[in-house]
């Protein structure tokens, strides 16, 4: 079980913040250079020529891309949207930054949550919101005081040491997973009223966690770190099963900040040095 490093796909000027697919599984990634660059899938992994489709006067922090748009939260509180006649426009969202797009809500600095596109407020949280994730019993938001809050009922459980950077539903488990700014990966059963039950904590890497992003067939989930590495747990057995670090590996130099998985079984990560690498790690 060995990942192998298929591409580098080089055009940020910067640090690379976040990544993201649209339907057709191209993909688009976002950074402190401002830009927005579409990558378009190919047989295995993507073009090695992005195209840079917008530029922000700020730093993008997030992304997300469903089938009718491309969202992106700016470092000065705004929003980058696609409007009609294909221009686009920044939308003022959240004083202090936009940390996390969605669909249909947007998160940020000010600990607010509010609707998209009508900016109606929600829910209002201590700290600023990290990450977000949908489940069927409610919303679910992470914030830089290390709290994860089930929107619905109001209920905050202390996740970590330092603030929570991404949620997760652990793939055939009904329970909710988390990273943060400690280094540990932890899974919670959720309990009635959206309260959170601590089932088991790990020390999954040596610096901050940033993102977790699952496998198409389920089988395994990839941490990204501060620490330069990428970690592939078994979604069975919630066992390391790899690490890509250096020297063993010709891995990030840098914080990794973000991946996502495309489904034909390509793993995207990138982070601080401002390269994307692209890995094959189907688990055979």
């Amino acid at each position: 079980m060995q990942p192998v490093l298929l591409q580098t796909l080089e055009g940020h000027q910067g640090a690379i913040y976040d990544l993201a697919l649209t339907k057709e599984g191209d993909l688009i990634s976002v950074g402190g250079d401002g830009l927005l660059v579409r990558w378009s899938a190919a047989d295995r992994g993507w073009a090695t020529g992005g195209k840079a489709l917008a530029k922000a006067a700020a730093p993008l922090f997030s992304v997300c891309a469903t089938e009718s748009m491309v969202l992106a939260g700016t470092g000065d509180g705004g929003v980058l949207t696609l409007e009609a006649g294909d221009q686009w426009a920044i939308k003022p969202a959240h004083p202090g930054g936009t940390y996390v797009v969605t669909p249909g809500a947007t998160g940020g600095a000010d600990g607010r949550w509010k609707t998209w596109p009508k900016g109606q407020e929600v829910a209002q949280v201590a700290g600023r919101i990290r990450c977000s994730i949908s489940t069927e019993v409610g919303t679910f938001v992470g914030t830089s005081e290390g709290a994860v809050h089930h929107l619905d009922s109001g209920a905050a459980t202390a996740a970590h040491e330092g603030a929570v950077r991404a949620l997760v539903m652990w793939p055939g488990k009904s329970a909710l997973a988390s990273v943060g700014g400690d280094g540990r990966l932890r899974i919670w059963e959720i309990e009635t009223g959206g309260r959170l039950s601590s089932v088991l904590s790990v020390d999954a890497h040596k610096g901050a966690v940033y993102r977790m992003a699952i496998s198409p067939d389920r089988r395994w989930v990839a941490t990204c770190s501060r620490d330069k590495s990428i970690a592939f747990w078994n979604a069975e057995t919630l066992a390391l099963e790899t690490r890509i670090a250096r020297p063993h590996w010709q891995g990030h130099v840098r914080s990794v900040n973000a991946m996502v998985w495309g489904e034909n079984g390509a793993l995207a990560t990138a982070g601080d040095g401002g390269r994307i690498l692209i890995w094959d790690f189907t688990g055979e």
